[in-house]
C-alpha cells in the first residue's frame, strides 16, 4: 500500500538515517559525557579536557540540528505519502462507488489513509531508527566489554521485541480503530440527515446513538492506550536493571582503565532511548495492517473495460424491475438519444431507481440491460443531493467535467437561468445560494457532463412553476446545451 502512496525505498532509508544520527548524537553525548566526569575525577590539567568539553558542546547542538531535519525528512515523506494515496484512493472510489457508503468512504479517505500513511512516521522510522541504534550499542558496549554486549543485547530483546509485542496484544482486544470508524459512521448520518431526521421524531435517538458511539470510542481509546504504561515501566525497570548488572559486571570482572568504565555505565542510560517508541509503534502497526486490508480492497478494484468506457449508443432497459426502495415495479425501454420524464410521489423509489440504472446500487429483482460496467461508464445520475463546494462557479461546474471549457460552462449557466459569474466564490458552498440557484446550478454542472445518458433527480425542484415548465421542455425536447447536444436524458420528478 505504501508503494501505491508513492513511497521509495530509499526515502524511507533517507529519513531512518536522519533519526538514526539524531538519536547517535544523543548517544555519543552521554558516553562522552561519562568518560569527562571520570576524567575529570582524576583532576587532569584543563587543556586535557577541551577536546572533549568542546565535543560535548558540538554534540548538544547537533542533536537539536538534527532532531529537526529528522522531523522534516520524516514528516514531509509522510504528508506525501497521504497526498498520493488520497488521490489514488478517490479514482478508486469514484470508479467503485456503489460498493460503500459515504461514511465508509470518507473513513477510508481520511482516517484509514492517515492510518497507513502516519505508519512511516509512528512506526516504520523509529523502529528503523531503534535497530541502528541497537547495533551500535551493542558493538559500542562490547567493545569496551564482550559480556556488556550481551548483556545490552538481551535486555533489548525485551525493550525492543517481548514488550511491543505484549502491547499489541493487549490492545487488539481494545478494537479502537473499529470503535472509532463506527463512531465517524455515526456522526456523519446525524449531520447529513438531520433535517430528515427530525422530521421522522428520531433526531433525539440518533443524537443518542452518535453519542453513545462517541463514548465507547473514547473508552476503546483508552484501553488500547493502557498498555502503553506497563510498557514504559517495563523499558525504566529494564534500563535500570541494566545499568545495575553493567555497573557489577564493570566493578567485578573491567580491567581497563576507569575512565571507561564510565562511559559503560552511562551508554545503556542513552541506548533505551530509541525504544521508547516501540509499543506505541507496534500497536499503530497493527492498526494500519487493519486499514491498509481495508484500502488494498477498494485500490485493487478492476477498472471497466475501453469499450465500455467509451460507449455512446447505451441503449437502457428494465423490464419488471425491483429496486431496494419502494413497492413499484419499474419497465423502462431508453433509446440512444431519447428524452423522458418519470413522474410519481415523493417516496415512491424514483432517485433509488436512477441509482439502480445508473449501476450503483444492486436490483432486488427484474433484467436490466446493458451490464453494470457498461452502465457506470456511460451513465452519469445527478441526484437532489449533491454537494456544492465552497469555491468558484467554475470549480463547481467542473466537477461534472474537468475539461469543460469557459464556453460550455457559461452556456450552460445561460440556458438554466443563473447569471453568475464563473469565477464568483461561493464562500458558503451551498448556503452562497438560494434552493432554487443551487439547483440550476447543479443542472448546469450536468449539461457540462459530456455523458451519452444524463439520469437527473428532481431538476426543477424549488423553481418558479413558469421556468421549471421551461427547463423541463429543454431537457426533453431539442437540442441540449451544454457539452453534449444530443444524449439519452431520464428526469424523474413528483411535479405534475
Amino acid at each position: 500500500m505504501l508503494r501505491l502512496a508513492g513511497l521509495r525505498r530509499r526515502d524511507l532509508v533517507l529519513a531512518v538515517l536522519a533519526g538514526a544520527v539524531t538519536l547517535l548524537s544523543a548517544l555519543s553525548l552521554t558516553v562522552l559525557s561519562g568518560w569527562l566526569i571520570t576524567r575529570a575525577w582524576e583532576m587532569p590539567p584543563v587543556l586535557d579536557l577541551s577536546v572533549a568539553i568542546t565535543a560535548v558542546r558540538a554534540l548538544g547542538i547537533s542533536r537539536a540540528v538534527f532532531r529537526y531535519l529528522d522531523r522534516l525528512v520524516s514528516h514531509r515523506l509522510a504528508l506525501d505519502a497521504l497526498t498520493t494515496l488520497r488521490a489514488r484512493l478517490f479514482t478508486a472510489l469514484v470508479r467503485d462507488g456503489h460498493a460503500r457508503t459515504r461514511a465508509e468512504g470518507l473513513s477510508q479517505v481520511i482516517t484509514d489513509a492517515e492510518r497507513v500513511t502516519d505508519l512511516i512516521v509512528r512506526s516504520l522510522v523509529p523502529r528503523g531508527v531503534a535497530v541502528v541504534l541497537s547495533v551500535v550499542a551493542v558493538l559500542g558496549a562490547g567493545w569496551l566489554h564482550p559480556l556488556a554486549g550481551l548483556v545490552l543485547a538481551l535486555a533489548y530483546l525485551v525493550t525492543g521485541v517481548l514488550v511491543p509485542r505484549l502491547a499489541v496484544r493487549a490492545a487488539r482486544s481494545a478494537r479502537r480503530a473499529t470503535a472509532h470508524d463506527a463512531w465517524t459512521e455515526e456522526l456523519d448520518r446525524v449531520l447529513d440527515h438531520r433535517v430528515e431526521f427530525e422530521a421522522a421524531g428520531l433526531g433525539a435517538e440518533r443524537i443518542a446513538r452518535a453519542s453513545a458511539a462517541s463514548t465507547r470510542s473514547s473508552a476503546a481509546r483508552v484501553a488500547a492506550d493502557r498498555p502503553l504504561g506497563p510498557a514504559a515501566a517495563a523499558e525504566a525497570w529494564t534500563t535500570g536493571i541494566t545499568v545495575l548488572a553493567l555497573l557489577a559486571l564493570g566493578a567485578v570482572t573491567y580491567t581497563g582503565e576507569p575512565t571507561w568504565l564510565g562511559m559503560l555505565v552511562m551508554l545503556p542510560l542513552a541506548a533505551f532511548e530509541a525504544h521508547g517508541p516501540l509499543a506505541a509503534a507496534a500497536i499503530h502497526a497493527d492498526e494500519a495492517a487493519a486499514a491498509e486490508r481495508r484500502l488494498a480492497a477498494v485500490m485493487t478494484t478492476t477498472p471497466p473495460p475501453p469499450a465500455a468506457r467509451n460507449a455512446t449508443d447505451l441503449h437502457l432497459r428494465a423490464v419488471d424491475l425491483r429496486c431496494a426502495w419502494g413497492d413499484r415495479t419499474w419497465n423502462l425501454d431508453l433509446a440512444p438519444g431519447e428524452r423522458q420524464v418519470i413522474r410519481g410521489p415523493s417516496g415512491c423509489g424514483k432517485t433509488t431507481l436512477l441509482l439502480t440504472l445508473a449501476g450503483l446500487l444492486e436490483p432486488v429483482s427484474g433484467e436490466l440491460s446493458p451490464g453494470v460496467e457498461a452502465r457506470r461508464a456511460s451513465i452519469r445520475v445527478h441526484t437532489e443531493d449533491e454537494w456544492v463546494f465552497a469555491t468558484t462557479v467554475r470549480e463547481n461546474l467542473r466537477v461534472g467535467n474537468p475539461e469543460a471549457g469557459d464556453g460550455v460552462m457559461q452556456e450552460a449557466l445561460d440556458a438554466v437561468g443563473l447569471p453568475l459569474e464563473l469565477d464568483l466564490l461561493l464562500t458558503d458552498g451551498a448556503g452562497s445560494l438560494s434552493s432554487g440557484q443551487r439547483r440550476r446550478l447543479l443542472l448546469a454542472r450536468a449539461l457540462c457532463s459530456t455523458a451519452p445518458v444524463l439520469l437527473l433527480d428532481e431538476p426543477t425542484a424549488h423553481i418558479a412553476a413558469d421556468d421549471a415548465g421551461r427547463l423541463l421542455g429543454m431537457l426533453t425536447t431539442g437540442p441540449l446545451p451544454g457539452a453534449r447536444a444530443e444524449r439519452s436524458v431520464l428526469v424523474v420528478t413528483h411535479e405534475d
